[in-house]
């Protein structure tokens, strides 16, 4: 009881010094099962902190997991303290508390304290808990398979008489209690120090007033900017290049270059077909990549190559060669030609002469 009355003491201290409150009272409760009729999970968060088992919500035995809930709607949290039914801390050793945004969802959130010890918990404690959330759930198993220590219960039970959750609720401008920076992201600050727990995209420090720096952007300030224009840094908040990108590079960020066969500013550029590899090219200067195919030289391959001697005299010898072969063509159909007028002529004479002596 005395822990209790000083969990009291500096409640009242810190509700009038941050305007903290007990977020649990009277709040929406839920529990897997009920031992008796009048186990209601409200008998946990009713502002009364007796330990008799009619002041105090029990589940039944038998059971391998257990778990009591309450709604907060929404709220920021500073600490828990917990008031659990006499001689009965076996059934609370190796027991966890989880804050989270999802009902059915409570291992996914975050686990403010979790029991692992071969000795028994005090059945009067309290732990910070610095988190935001909807859901506080109070879980404790006994899975088959699992070896627990001798001093724990056989099974999964609760018997919780008082949840007190000190912190502060959320309403539309944010949370009530100190009020967060406008800048923290969703308005959500650490509790006791109102330092965000969070910035915006593009923005740091404990109250999220400075921008990113050393050409940095995004959430928390983790991307770095891209090869920008002009060596301009990037928007610190999205990371896109004002000035477009530097050569080999595409937009917005500037941090993926030119996909194959393109290069240059905007990879407008188109690399040569006469490359050795077809569209492999340079991304920033358009360079052919390993040279260029037979015919073609320079460095964007689009200069015919002049032909070497050997070629210019071989060349030489075949056009010498073709024209001889065209003369002789020639020659040799005169030549035809010439015979065929001679023999028809020497027939004509003949034809003339034998005709001559029948007269």
């Amino acid at each position: 009881m005395k822990n209790a009355l000083l969990f009291l003491v500096v409640f009242v201290i810190c509700r009038n010094s941050y305007g903290y409150v007990n977020l649990a009272l009277n709040k929406h409760a839920t529990i897997t099962s009920r031992a008796h009729f009048w186990s209601r999970p409200e008998l946990a968060n009713d502002g009364n902190d007796g330990q008799d088992d009619a002041e105090c919500t029990q589940t039944i035995h038998n059971v391998t997991e257990a778990w009591w809930q309450v709604d907060l709607i929404g709220a920021s949290i500073l600490s828990v303290h917990i008031t659990y039914a006499q001689n009965s801390a076996d059934t609370m050793a190796g027991f966890s508390v989880y804050v989270s945004d999802e009902r059915n969802n409570f291992k996914g959130g975050h686990l403010c304290f979790h029991h692992n010890a071969d000795t028994l918990p005090a059945q009067i404690g309290e732990f910070e808990c610095k988190v935001h959330g909807r859901y506080l759930t109070f879980y404790n198993e006994r899975l088959p398979n699992v070896q627990y220590p001798d001093l724990y219960s056989s099974s999964a039970v609760i018997q919780l008489c008082e949840v007190n959750i000190l912190g502060c609720e959320r309403y539309d401008g944010g949370f009530s209690c100190l009020p967060c920076s406008s800048l923290c992201k969703n308005s959500e600050c650490d509790i006791s120090t109102t330092k965000c727990l969070h910035c915006y995209e593009g923005y740091r420090g404990t109250d999220c007033t400075q921008a990113c720096r050393n050409s940095t952007y995004g959430i928390n300030c983790s991307r770095q900017c891209g090869h920008c224009a002009n060596d301009v840094i990037c928007d610190h908040v999205n990371g896109t290049c004002a000035d477009g990108c530097q050569a080999g590079w595409r937009a917005p960020f500037c941090n993926t270059s030119c996909p194959t066969g393109s290069f240059g500013m905007n990879c407008g550029g188109l690399c040569s077909d006469k490359c050795k590899t077809p569209g492999q090219c340079d991304p920033v200067t358009g360079h052919c990549v390993g040279g260029c195919v037979g015919g073609w030289k320079g460095d964007f391959c689009n200069q015919l190559t002049e032909p070497s001697g050997v070629a210019m005299e071989e060349e030489s010898y075949l056009v010498e060669i073709v024209i001889g072969v065209v003369v002789g063509i020639i020659i040799l159909i005169i030549a035809v030609i010439v015979i065929v007028i001679f023999v028809r002529y020497i027939q004509r004479s003949d034809s003339r002469s034998i005709a001559h002596q029948k007269k």
